[in-house]
């Protein structure tokens, strides 16, 4: 586990090089997600994941299931690392597709933030740029359950 008391941003960028590093082989670590920006203040952070072959669905685009995955990623990462408690189980989570992510962009942004954060849940809210055009591809809102770290 990180030192907490590195930087917010220092300590997510740890998490996200061992989700990515020694997690590789499961679906999290696949989705190879890198840290593209971290406001401790407002509580936001926003994750870029590149987009590969193996994501994409019959119409040629980005697979809806694996953009959900991504908005899910995006907003427990941002309660596990605001919260510094354990890593979030997601309670519920809602997610509405607006336009198709093409294959062909940048990679994908998922901008997500909290909006509650109590002793036992969190509510996150988060969006999916397509980079480029600025278009917001989809957005999501969750809940996670916010569970005291074990020292």
């Amino acid at each position: 586990m990180p030192d907490r008391n590195l930087s917010t941003q220092e300590w997510l960028q740890q998490e996200l090089d061992f989700i990515n590093r020694t997690m590789a082989a499961t679906l999290n670590g696949r989705l190879k997600a890198e840290l593209y920006s971290c406001d401790e203040e407002s509580q936001e952070l926003t994750l870029r994941f590149p987009l590969q072959d193996w994501q994409v669905n019959g119409l040629g685009t980005l697979h809806g299931g694996m953009l959900s995955t991504m908005l899910d990623l995006a907003m427990s990462m941002a309660v596990y690392c605001f919260s510094r408690q354990s890593i979030p189980p997601t309670i519920s989570m809602t997610v509405n597709y607006l336009r198709p992510v093409p294959m062909g962009a940048d990679g994908v942004l998922i901008r997500a933030r909290l909006t509650s954060l109590g002793r036992r849940n969190a509510t996150a809210y988060c969006e999916a740029v397509i980079p480029g055009s600025g278009k917001v591809a989809c957005t999501s809102i969750g809940t996670y359950a916010v569970i005291a770290k074990k020292e």
